[in-house]
C-alpha cells in the first residue's frame, strides 16, 4: 500500500452512522516535515527563534515560496494546466508574532522590491526625458506642409513606453487596484497582509464591493483572463496569464466571521484558501538571544528565494507570462490519481467529507500546486512521487482543519436548535412529545430528519433537561418530557 493511499478519510456507510452529531476531528499539529528540508527547515528555524506557533512560520515561508515559483511554470495533469499560486489564511491571536515571522520570511522580497523601486525611479527619469524629446520631434513633424513628409516623419518616431510599476507586494487593494497594478505593473504579484481584518473590513469587502471582489479573487486563483471594462477611453483591457498569491493573517474572531460568511461560502472563495489555525504560545516565550537571520536554514531559504526572484520571467507582447509546463512522473501521477479518487469517494452522502465538499473538491488541485512549488524550489524537472506524497499530506492537514471547523459550527448550531426545541417542548401540555408529534409539529427549521431530532434530544438528555419516556421496537428513544 502506498504512502498516499491512506491519506483520504474512509467512507462511513450511511446505515452504520448513529443518529447523533458527528465527533469533532482532532486538531492536528502542522506537519512541517512535509514542506521538505528547505521550506520545513526554514519554518522550523523561524518558529524556534521567534518563539511563534509553527503554523504562522510555515505560512510565512510557504507564501513567499509560492510567489517566487508562480512565474516559473504551470503544473499540468492530463492536459489541464494549473498555476502554482496559493491562497493562504492563517488564524492566530493578536501578539502571536505574525508580523515577526513574515518579516523574516519575506526579507528577500523586501530587499528586492526596494531595489526595484530605486531602479524604477531612474528608469522613470529616463522615460520622462525621452517623452519630452519625443514631443518636441512630434511637433516638428506636424509642422511639415507636405502630407507625405509629415506621415513619414511621424512614422519614424517611436513613442517611449513608461517602465512597469515596481510594486508587486500589496496589502489592502481594491479589485480595481489589483487590475490596474497588473495592467501597468508586473504579471506576477502577491497580496500579503498580517492584519487580515484590514482587508476583510476594508473598501474591497464592503457590502457594495464584496461580491465583485470575491468573484474577482476566484478568477485570480483560477488564472482566468482578467477583463476590465470601463467607459473611459483607454481603461478597458483584457489581460492573460497573470498570477496572484495571497497570504492573509487574521485573529480568530475575524476569521470566524469570514469563514461563516454565507456569500463567501456560496461563491466558493473560501474553498480555494488553505487555512491553518495556530495555537498560542503566550506565557511560555521567555526571552532568548537568537538571531533568526543567522540561522543556517533561514539563510539557505533566503538564498533560494533571491535566486528565483532575480530571474526575470518571459513575457508576451501583452505583458502575460510565458510559462513552461511541469508534469508529474508516471508514479507520481498514479499516486495523485489514487488519492484524488479516495478523496472524491469521501465526499459521498454520509461520508466524512460530505460536510466540507467545496474544500474537498479543491484539495486535489491544491495538492498539485503545492507539489509544483516544491519541484521549482527543489530543482526537479518533474514532480516526483515523494513531492506529491508530501503535498497530499499537507492537503490532508488542511482538510482536517476545515472539517474540524465545520463540525464545531454544526455542533454550535445543533446546541442552539436544541434550546429552541426545549422551549417548544415546555409550551406543550405536559411538556412532553413523541417523535411522531415532533415530525409534524416542530417549527419547520427543526423538522429536517428523525435522526437530527434524536440528536438534538440526545443533547438535552445529556444536559439533564429532558428524560426519555418511551422507546420504539428497536430500542430507540421515541418520546421525551421536560424535567423539573
Amino acid at each position: 500500500m502506498t504512502a498516499a493511499h491512506d491519506m483520504a478519510p474512509k467512507v462511513i456507510p450511511e446505515e452504520l452512522a448513529p443518529p447523533r452529531l458527528p465527533e469533532v476531528a482532532e486538531r492536528l499539529s502542522y506537519p512541517l516535515d512535509m514542506l521538505g528540508p528547505l521550506l520545513g527547515g526554514a519554518a522550523r528555524a523561524i518558529a524556534d527563534a521567534i518563539q511563534a506557533p509553527p503554523e504562522i512560520a510555515a505560512h510565512s515561508v510557504l507564501s513567499v515560496a509560492a510567489f517566487a515559483a508562480q512565474d516559473k511554470a504551470n503544473i499540468v495533469m492530463d492536459g489541464r494546466k494549473s498555476p502554482l499560486s496559493l491562497f493562504l489564511l492563517t488564524v492566530a491571536e493578536s501578539g502571536d508574532r505574525k508580523t515577526a515571522c513574515d518579516r523574516v520570511a519575506s526579507e528577500p522580497l523586501t530587499r528586492w522590491q526596494r531595489d526595484r523601486a530605486e531602479a524604477h525611479r531612474r528608469a522613470l527619469k529616463q522615460y520622462q526625458d525621452e517623452a519630452d524629446i519625443y514631443e518636441v520631434l512630434r511637433r516638428e513633424a506636424l509642422k511639415k506642409k507636405c502630407t507625405a513628409d509629415k506621415a513619414a516623419a511621424l512614422e519614424a518616431l517611436k513613442s517611449p513606453e513608461p517602465p512597469p510599476e515596481p510594486m508587486v507586494i500589496c496589502q489592502e487593494p481594491t479589485l480595481e487596484g489589483l487590475q490596474r497594478s497588473f495592467r501597468h505593473g508586473w504579471p506576477s504579484q502577491a497580496l500579503f497582509n498580517d492584519e487580515g481584518g484590514q482587508f476583510f473590513g476594508g473598501h474591497a469587502m464592503n457590502p457594495e464591493n464584496a461580491l465583485k471582489t470575491i468573484a474577482g479573487l476566484s478568477r485570480y486563483w483560477d488564472a482566468s483572463p482578467i477583463v476590465r471594462t470601463r467607459a473611459a477611453k483607454g481603461e478597458s483591457a483584457a489581460m492573460y496569464d497573470r498570477r496572484l498569491s495571497i497570504h492573509l493573517q487574521a485573529q480568530p474572531r475575524v476569521a470566524a466571521a469570514v469563514l461563516a460568511d454565507r456569500m463567501m461560502q456560496e461563491q466558493g472563495i473560501l474553498a480555494r484558501f488553505l487555512v491553518a489555525e495556530a495555537r498560542t504560545l503566550a506565557g511560555t516565550r521567555l526571552y532568548r538571544q537568537v538571531n533568526p537571520y543567522e540561522c543556517r536554514e533561514v539563510q539557505q531559504f533566503h538564498q533560494c528565494m533571491e535566486s528565483l526572484i532575480a530571474h526575470s520571467p518571459y513575457m508576451d507582447e501583452g505583458g502575460g507570462l510565458i510559462l513552461p509546463e511541469m508534469r508529474l512522473t508516471e508514479e507520481a501521477a498514479e499516486l495523485w490519481v489514487e488519492t484524488y479518487n479516495r478523496t472524491e469517494q469521501a465526499q459521498a452522502p454520509g461520508a466524512i467529507l460530505e460536510l466540507v465538499k467545496p474544500s474537498a473538491s479543491k484539495a486535489a488541485e491544491n495538492a498539485l500546486r503545492l507539489a509544483g512549488v516544491f519541484a521549482v524550489l527543489e530543482g526537479t524537472q518533474a514532480v516526483t512521487p515523494e513531492q506529491i506524497t508530501r503535498a497530499w499530506r499537507l492537503a490532508q492537514y488542511y482538510l482536517n482543519g476545515t472539517l474540524r471547523a465545520a463540525q464545531l459550527a454544526e455542533h454550535n448550531a445543533a446546541e442552539n436548535a436544541a434550546h429552541e426545541v426545549l422551549d417548544w417542548l415546555k409550551g406543550r401540555e405536559g411538556s412532553r412529545a413523541t417523535i411522531e408529534e415532533m415530525g409534524k409539529l416542530l417549527p419547520r427549521p427543526h423538522r429536517k430528519s428523525v435522526a437530527r431530532t434524536r440528536a438534538m434530544m440526545a443533547l438535552l438528555v445529556e444536559a439533564g433537561r429532558v428524560q426519555v419516556t418511551a422507546n420504539n421496537n428497536r430500542g430507540e428513544p421515541a418520546g421525551w418530557e421536560v424535567l423539573p
